[in-house]
């Protein structure tokens, strides 16, 4: 055999290996596509995939309610109490902006809400909906900091 036969071979086993391996889903490339991504965790209740798009030290921000959670365990905290008083919620970007590594969105929430409204007066299966903006920074592929901007009260009308 030729050293030609033998690279050959070798780039064959290589390539039947690494297919052979789990794949894991693809990393979002961009900014946007990470934000997006995130989003769409949070959609599915998905803790494992949020903790993948977030930095380790990364900032999840809630102003209107709010909410800092910095770090994966705060913010998986905030998804698992978000889906105690909204267990079907569904969150959709309609408009995402991109600049190098800031996004800013553009969203709509719906879902059915149980606890306290914004003037503390307890509800049960209140349907809620309104719209919102987020800012993004994303650092590595990675969520840096996520910002949430709405009026909480609007969604009660």
């Amino acid at each position: 055999m030729t050293k030609l036969s033998y690279a050959a071979g070798a780039v064959a086993a290589v390539t039947f290996l690494a297919c052979a391996v789990e794949k894991k889903p693809p990393v979002p490339e961009s900014a946007k596509a990470v934000a997006q991504a995130y989003v769409d965790a949070w959609n599915r209740h998905d803790s494992v995939a949020v903790d993948s798009l977030l930095a380790t030290d990364g900032l999840h921000e809630d102003l209107s309610q709010n909410i800092h959670a910095k770090g994966r365990a705060q913010v998986a905290d905030f998804l698992r109490k978000t889906l105690r008083v909204e267990p079907d919620f569904k969150w959709q970007v309609t408009n995402a902006i991109e600049e190098g590594r800031y996004v800013a969105l553009e969203w709509t929430w719906n879902g059915t809400y149980t606890g306290p409204d914004p003037s503390g007066k307890p509800v049960t299966s209140r349907r809620v909906s309104g719209r919102g903006a987020s800012f993004a920074e994303v650092e590595n592929r990675k969520i840096k900091r996520f910002s949430d901007y709405f009026d909480d009260a609007s969604f009660f009308r």
